[in-house]
């Protein structure tokens, strides 16, 4: 299942004098999708917005074919967890473990760090189908997506990075949804890259990704007036999962959980945690499983 918006993307640029690489993604329409799909309320549908831009970041890294990143986070707050996917070809899934939180929802501002809570338990996978190529297990505190972004570069790639992701609601609608990163090259300048962060760090990049719409406006605030750009690469609402994949799945329960299945006389409904979607398996369906299993 893929529902496509073209407005969601990622962009690179890389300034030479600076030896600084910045990574800008959006992917405003993609969590929209995902907090519709999975009901979410306004609190969880912010949190699922900021996890997304922090995992759409983590993907600027990502070449082979099928290689996708996981970023999930166990936290201490109500929303209790969250996890997160980005692909190789630019797709985008996830989920809360909480969706409804409704004494935040009522809120008139909302707060994703009172939802985080003060704790995070933070894993980050790197994998392609079958088989994982790094896993990685961090902490924060208080818990945080920009900082489980932060140290993974850190600790894991020892890259030196400045990360801010930027999600804003009015009322109950969703109005952008933003990240940006700034990697230090090998050979940076230190100095370069400290007057950088610092913009990240007081939260002057917070407030420009709610306006700024291009890669060089922001370079531009960051003082990288000499970026070369690279094409946008697209973002998008992306489900692996399909009716075919659901099929498979009942075909190969035992002939008896199967037979039980039939007997109870109703559809078998499956439910993707990634993406919201429901598929319904009818009795006739069913049985037509049971008599290929039977056969």
């Amino acid at each position: 299942m893929i529902m496509a918006k073209p407005s969601d993307a990622m962009t690179l640029g890389y300034s030479p004098g600076a030896r600084i690489q910045l990574v800008l993604v959006d992917v405003t329409d993609s969590v929209r999708t995902l907090a519709q799909n999975h009901l979410s309320g306004p609190t969880a549908g912010l949190v699922l917005a900021e996890a997304l831009a922090g995992v759409a970041l983590l993907g600027a890294d990502l070449a082979r074919p099928d290689e996708t990143v996981t970023l999930r986070m166990r936290v201490s707050g109500p929303v209790e967890g969250v996890l997160v996917e980005v692909s190789q070809n630019g797709g985008l899934r996830g989920y809360t473990n909480v969706k409804v939180m409704n004494d935040l929802d009522e809120r008139e501002e909302l707060d994703t760090d009172e939802a985080l809570g003060d704790r995070a338990e933070v894993q980050i996978i790197r994998s392609v189908p079958g088989r994982i190529l790094a896993h990685a297990c961090l902490e924060t505190q208080p818990a945080s997506l920009r900082t489980a972004v932060e140290q993974f570069y850190a600790h894991s790639l020892q890259r030196r990075v400045a990360v801010q992701v930027t999600a804003v609601a009015y009322g109950s609608t969703l109005d952008v949804a933003r990240g940006l990163m700034a990697l230090a090259l090998p050979d940076a300048e230190g100095a370069a890259f400290d007057r950088v962060a610092a913009l990240f760090d007081d939260d002057t990049m917070a407030e420009e990704l709610e306006s700024c719409d291009t890669l060089a406006d922001l370079g531009a605030v960051l003082g990288l007036d000499d970026l070369q750009f690279e094409a946008p690469r697209p973002l998008r609402f992306a489900c692996r999962c399909t009716r075919e994949r659901v099929l498979g799945m009942l075909a190969a329960l035992s002939g008896s959980e199967l037979a039980d299945l039939v007997r109870a006389g109703k559809p078998s409904t499956t439910y993707c945690h990634m993406c919201g979607k429901n598929y319904e398996v009818s009795v006739a369906e069913l049985k037509r499983l049971l008599e290929e299993r039977k056969s």
